[in-house]
């Protein structure tokens, strides 16, 4: 298997997995073990998740996010082109502030905080707490609707707070030349055939960034399309940085 074959294959497992993993990274479980005074899985996850971004990027947004894979396998069903929509953007900034400043807000609040990675899960039939059911089937369909409306991976560009985190972490790293997982390009053998931005999931300009050597987009997901598309091996990762 290639390594888009093994990507397509991970998010699809990640998306099938769904109703099972959901409870340890869900946000709505997260805020309401804060709620609690407790620190519930999916607090944890995303606390891990953050920091990895400083050695291995946003390769959770493009190897493992369920709602990345769904809009990704809805993407190559319909192919629907990202629709560009003024000021949008800042709306997934606005969500950030709620979710990540309503977080700190609720741990503050608490005071002491108790680790629970199983809060949320009961001991019966169904497990989870009926409003971590009904935030699923929200997103889950919601993922769905803005697919159709804002295009390929609309929640990814638009609406996903958790996408802001990722986005100042991964420009620290880059500001800061932090040893990390990231691209680097050698224009000279383009052809400026465009395969690389076509292939693009998050709908970049892969080839003018290539042109001008400037690879370290925030909003790349180092899914690699880009560098297995390009007939002429422009694109490619890379660990150290070039000073």
């Amino acid at each position: 298997m290639n390594r888009q074959q093994i990507r397509t294959a991970l998010l699809i497992l990640s998306f099938l997995l769904m109703s099972v993993t959901f409870v340890y990274i869900s946000p709505y479980i997260m805020m309401t073990g804060l709620t609690s005074g407790v620190i519930a899985a999916g607090l944890i996850f995303w606390i891990i998740a953050f920091l990895l971004t400083l050695i291995i990027g946003r390769v959770f947004c493009g190897y493992l996010c369920p709602m990345g894979a769904e809009q990704e396998i809805i993407d190559k069903a319909l192919k629907i082109p990202l629709r560009t929509v003024p000021h949008l953007r800042y709306l997934k900034y606005l969500l950030a502030i709620f979710w990540v400043g309503g977080a700190v807000f609720l741990a503050a609040a608490a005071g002491t905080l108790v680790l629970n990675p199983f809060f949320g899960i009961g001991s019966g039939l169904p497990p989870w707490q009926a409003g971590a059911y009904l935030f699923l089937y929200a997103m889950t369909i919601g993922v769905f609707v803005l697919v159709l409306l804002l295009g390929r991976r609309g929640m990814c560009n638009y609406l996903c707070p958790m996408s802001v985190v990722f986005i100042a972490i991964t420009k620290l790293k880059n500001a800061l030349k932090i040893p990390s997982l990231h691209l680097v390009a050698e224009p000279e053998e383009c052809i400026r055939c465009k395969k690389c931005t076509a292939s693009c999931p998050m709908s970049l300009p892969v080839q003018e960034m290539a042109g001008v050597k400037e690879m370290q987009n925030p909003e790349c997901i180092l899914c690699g399309n880009c560098v297995d598309a390009c007939p002429k091996n422009v694109i490619r990762f890379a660990w150290r940085w070039n000073r």
